[in-house]
């Protein structure tokens, strides 16, 4: 009765074996078919005309924005430029007033203190 117990219990250990052994070559052929698959897939994108057209635009527009982007920059070097010369000019202008008013004031008092000591 031990040996037929034991023989059935190796059998069914077998049995299990087997069904792990086909279910893990099933499971591999499973993979690899997986992996063809993406791997078509994979090209098909890659030689598609319409992602490839899609590329294209994508790197016309990159160009475009950047030469925007360089004559915008140009564009508000300039200005800044030009508003500093008119800061410049508006600078000099004031300092001039200035000059000139402090001169002025000076010969006035210059005038004034010569009277009031006649």
């Amino acid at each position: 009765m031990r040996s037929t117990l034991m023989f059935a219990v190796c059998a069914a250990a077998l049995s299990l074996a087997a069904c792990s052994d086909q279910h893990a070559t099933q499971i591999k052929e499973g993979a690899k078919a997986v992996g063809s698959d993406v791997k078509d897939a994979a090209h098909e994108i890659a030689t598609d005309p319409d992602v490839k057209e899609a590329g294209t635009a994508i790197k016309e527009s990159t160009k475009e924005a950047g030469a925007d982007l360089k004559e915008a920059a140009g564009k508000a070097t300039d200005k800044m430029q030009e508003a500093g010369e008119k800061a410049g000019d508006a600078a000099k202008e004031a300092g001039s007033d200035i000059k000139a008013g402090a001169k002025k004031a000076g010969q006035e008092t210059k005038e004034e203190v010569h009277e009031a000591t006649k």
